[in-house]
């Protein structure tokens, strides 16, 4: 079994669509670090300070902000519960640069894979990241950057209808080698959308971590 977490709250019915989609005859779990928690206990953590907040989807419909370094022990119990309830593999539904998590089993980071892939495919290294919020911008600037990229940022969060077009029209002026959908919330129709209207190629965190997951898990 692949147990999945994500940094807000279940379900996340576009989650189990990419990974039936993309790994086939896998049996995975979904579970998040937010799950149980009250409106009120949520609004504390995004209250904690940091410096790089994650934008996350909660089960209500409405998103949530909250720190990286708030969010990683809870990260890191979901992770342990699914390994206990018989999970082979995990994997993080977030790109957040967390420290490494040892549940026992081997860990999927979208935050590792991005930048492996991306240099890969882009080998200039010339790249357009679109990140959820607009407070991500200058975290994730130094992240990519530290990685050996010349970057573009833009800001569009998978949650909020409309943010894309905007995205899309800065990576279509800087004309990078790949533009790099830095959040996993973000799925094919966002990846097509901005494709269309970039003329750029686009990679996907979430459709990538679940086509690895399907290489590694056992079906």
């Amino acid at each position: 079994m692949l147990g999945l977490v994500t940094i807000g709250q279940t379900p996340r019915p576009d989650y189990e669509a990419a990974f039936r989609e993309n790994a086939p005859g896998v049996d995975f779990r979904v579970v998040g670090a937010l799950d149980g928690l009250t409106a009120d206990e949520i609004e504390a953590l995004s209250e904690r300070p940091g410096d790089f907040p994650l934008h996350g989807l909660l089960a209500d419909g409405s998103t949530c902000d909250i720190q990286q370094e708030t969010l990683g022990p809870l990260v890191d119990q979901c992770m342990r519960d699914l390994v206990a309830n018989g999970a082979t593999a995990v994997g993080l539904l977030c790109t957040g640069r967390f420290h490494d998590f040892d549940p026992g089993v081997p860990v999927l980071m979208p935050g590792k894979l991005l930048p492996a892939v991306a240099g890969a495919i882009a080998p200039s290294r010339r790249i357009g990241v679109v990140a959820p919020i607009e407070s991500q911008i200058a975290p994730m600037r130094e992240l990519w950057e530290a990685d050996g990229f010349t970057v573009t940022l833009a800001a569009a969060s998978p949650y909020h209808d409309g943010e894309n077009a905007a995205a899309a029209a800065v990576m279509a002026d800087a004309a990078p080698d790949l533009v790099v959908l830095d959040c996993v919330g973000h799925g094919p129709s966002s990846r097509d959308e901005i494709s269309r209207l970039s003329g750029r190629p686009v990679l996907t965190a979430q459709t990538l971590l679940a086509k690895v997951a399907a290489e590694i898990v056992a079906a």
